[in-house]
């Protein structure tokens, strides 16, 4: 059996909103800038191998236009190597606890995939997070605040195009999840999550199988 182990070297947030400007003369639009810079080193003791790896270099703006419209931006510079686009989506509050937001986001589904990497205990994330909840997709969301109860609310409509295929996608059945998440005591989430996805199929991988035409390409 093969054993592997991994070190957590670096797990930093970053946070900075210009220190040396008096807060008072920030513009209200001015960005808060954050990010994580995330390095492991690995070993397998059986095959004598090991490796060092910049597993994360995020950084995010965030900011507010106005007491009502927000903004996000956020990119891994080093996901396993990659750059990738991760939030990229305008906001709007509503009064009472409501928030919409548009654009490129994490899909509501899941708690341990909303973690950012610096609030992840180990170096690597859940089966769950990992392979289920790992979902960045275009579209509307709307979240609720139960005014009074520990209780939010959250939901919405996707594309099923994923991060890179947006341009020429144009679909007659989006995707959904939603999202209940109740705090009974402090410490404590129960989370409810429903979530409808296209799954995407390698088309030259089932005709080499025999499973579909090659007039399917």
């Amino acid at each position: 059996m093969k054993f592997l182990s991994s070190l957590l070297l670096t797990m930093l947030p970053l946070g900075a909103a210009a220190d040396s400007i008096p807060e008072s003369k920030l513009p209200e639009w001015f960005p808060t800038v954050s990010g994580t810079l995330r390095a492991k080193g690995e070993y397998q003791t059986e095959e004598g191998e090991g490796r060092f790896e910049v597993r994360n270099a995020r950084i995010a703006l965030d900011g507010n236009i106005t007491p009502a419209l927000l903004y996000r931006a956020e990119v891994d510079l080093s996901d396993e190597g990659r750059i990738r686009m991760l939030d990229a989506y305008a906001g709007m509050n509503f009064s009472k606890g409501w928030l919409v937001r548009l654009g490129q986001m994490r899909v509501p589904f899941s708690i341990d995939a909303h973690r950012s990497p610096h609030k992840q205990y180990f170096a690597n994330r859940s089966f769950i997070a990992k392979q289920v909840g790992d979902v960045r997709d275009v579209g509307l969301s709307v979240g609720w605040d139960v005014p009074g109860l520990p209780l939010k609310l959250e939901g919405g409509l996707f594309n099923g195009s994923g991060l890179t295929n947006q341009k020429d996608y144009w679909t007659k059945e989006v995707n959904f999840s939603a999202k209940a998440q109740y705090y009974p005591v402090k410490g404590l989430t129960l989370q409810g999550s429903v979530q409808k996805i296209s799954p995407h199929v390698d088309l030259q991988w089932l005709v080499a199988r025999g499973g579909v035409p090659a007039e399917a390409l």
